[in-house]
């Protein structure tokens, strides 16, 4: 797993933690089976975080990557594509970093090789919760002025399947070796919950989104 994300993680030990969650979800397949279910990427994301002593919840927002004269919403009102759901959400640690697990949508409509994760330095300042200057030297800006209302409602729906999907995660930690080994004679993950099961974010194809600056929502404080 490219730990680059971690960069701008100050502290030690939560970067050494991020680092292997994300190594774990890499060996489980999760980042292909749910990356696009931020909802439930972040919820499985807190709880992990939550039981390793860290204050870590789950907070609805949507994105935007902004370059030139173009911008590429994540889940904001108006902007869904099929089969996806309005909002977006992401884990926040110690009310100092947002962690975005659930990118799988950008890697399918934005660029192939996207990352699999995001972390940044929470800013301090409403609406926008932080912003982080990409590779491509675009910037990616997570906010909270509009927050879609299902949120909450699909958090709750997922309880179950998270709980299943963190079962498995949970067996994979005590069993790591056995499921290596196993892995490697049996070949690809079968899902541990069908990712039907879970709400995917939203996200607009950047062929059909060329959208002025001027059209972004006007900020609030």
């Amino acid at each position: 797993m490219n730990a680059a994300f971690l960069q701008v993680v100050k502290d030690r030990k939560l970067a050494h933690e991020l680092r292997q969650v994300a190594d774990d979800f890499e060996i489980l397949d999760f980042f292909r089976q749910y990356g696009s279910c931020c909802f439930a990427m972040s919820a499985m994301l807190t709880h992990i975080l939550s039981k390793k002593g860290y204050a870590a919840r789950v907070q609805g927002c949507y994105a935007e990557i902004t370059q030139n004269n173009g911008v590429f919403y994540i889940g904001f009102k108006g902007f869904s594509h099929e089969q996806q759901k309005e909002g977006h959400a992401v884990c926040i640690v110690d009310e100092q970093y947002l962690i975005d697990f659930g990118l799988g949508t950008l890697r399918k409509f934005y660029a192939e090789d996207f990352s699999h994760a995001l972390a940044c330095e929470i800013s301090g300042g409403n609406p926008v919760l932080g912003h982080l200057e990409l590779d491509n030297g675009a910037i990616m800006t997570w906010r909270t002025d509009w927050i879609s209302p299902i949120v909450s409602t699909k958090l709750e729906h997922q309880l179950a399947t998270v709980e299943l999907i963190l079962n498995g995660y949970d067996d994979f930690q005590k069993n790591r070796m056995a499921y290596l080994v196993k892995k490697l004679f049996a070949g690809e993950n079968t899902p541990l919950a069908p990712p039907a099961l879970l709400s995917r974010v939203n996200a607009k194809p950047q062929a059909l989104l060329k959208t002025q600056k001027s059209e972004l929502p006007a900020a609030r404080d």
